[in-house]
């Protein structure tokens, strides 16, 4: 049967059966007869075609059916209870948030999200997918994303953003390649082969103003594995610049500013505007933020590891708490 020939009441009456398996303290709780509660688990086998609840030694026992039907209708009746109350209580909540990722923001933002959701929302949960700029605008507004957090160089109307993070770029290379010096020329760097690292196009594109041209020996889609590409190798890549500085002492590397001027790198939140008045979703956006925070002041640190050779300084700190 359809659901819209239901009674919601019948699932109420459902759930306190289930919580105290007893007809009485059923009835009691939700203050109707026994009589009434009675009916309406008899009105609810129709619904369902099942008996839901049976009678042995002295306890209404569940069915399979039931206890398969039991935790939906428990989170159905919770979300609508949350409808008539403004407050909000993170430890209670039970949902999914879906993060849509561009960008290597995953690598920072996800272990310590992770944390403070253990702390705060332990039952809430996360999906987090790394998707292109275009699906994220195709899927923003949709049940599949509630944000999208990375590099937008748009963002349609319907659409608000917000600065989490403000990078540079930085140039990384083996500690003891053989054709750099102490300093990182553009001409150097020019006849040098890189990593292609496809997102950022905007390096390509200030090159282009100068007349040089990328020549390129592997293109790697997953920044991660980018590090330890240029560790083994005579490569270069050009990535943003704190993400280098975390990988540089694990894989002895170099990081050189550009030797050419780049822009900077603005990693942003995104989500659609028909999610303003959702109480959870406000909730968890700041969550993002203040992570963001954190990793702001963090990221002003690592800067002090490095010297101008690309070199790491003795004591310099190059790890994130």
């Amino acid at each position: 049967m359809h659901y819209r020939g239901l009674d919601l009441n019948l699932l109420v009456a459902f759930g306190a059966l289930m919580k105290h398996r007893s007809v009485t303290r059923a009835a009691d709780d939700i203050r109707v007869t026994q009589s009434a509660l009675s009916h309406a688990i008899d009105r609810l086998r129709k619904h369902y075609g099942d008996p839901l609840f049976v009678r042995a030694k002295g306890q209404m026992h569940p069915t399979p059916r039931a206890l398969e039907i039991a935790a939906p209708i428990d989170e159905a009746l919770r979300q609508v209870s949350g409808t008539f109350s403004r407050e909000f209580d993170p430890a209670a909540l039970h949902r999914t948030f879906r993060i849509g990722l561009v960008d290597y923001a995953a690598a920072f933002l996800l272990p310590a999200l992770m944390e403070r959701l253990g702390n705060e929302a332990p039952h809430a949960q996360v999906t987090a997918e790394h998707v292109s700029f275009e699906s994220a605008k195709k899927i923003l507004g949709t049940p599949d994303i509630d944000f999208a957090i990375g590099v937008f160089p748009a963002t349609p109307p319907s659409c608000a953003r917000e600065l989490l993070l403000d990078e540079h770029f930085g140039v990384i290379a083996r500690q003891d390649h053989p054709e750099i010096g102490q300093r990182l020329s553009l001409a150097r760097y020019a006849k040098l082969r890189h990593v292609n690292i496809p997102i950022y196009r905007c390096i390509d594109a200030a090159l282009k103003e100068r007349g040089v041209v990328r020549n390129f020996a592997i293109k790697a889609e997953n920044i991660l594995t980018v590090p330890f590409i240029v560790a083994r190798s005579n490569l270069l890549a050009t990535m943003p610049k704190t993400f280098a500085q975390v990988f540089s002492p694990f894989c002895r590397l170099r990081v050189f500013d550009p030797p050419f001027k780049t822009d900077a790198y603005r990693i942003e939140l995104v989500w659609h505007r028909r999610s303003q008045g959702d109480m959870a979703h406000a909730w968890f956006g700041e969550l993002i933020r203040l992570i963001a925070s954190d990793l702001r002041r963090d990221f002003q640190g690592l800067g002090q590891g490095v010297s101008k050779d690309g070199t790491a300084r003795p004591g310099g700190r190059q790890t994130l708490r």
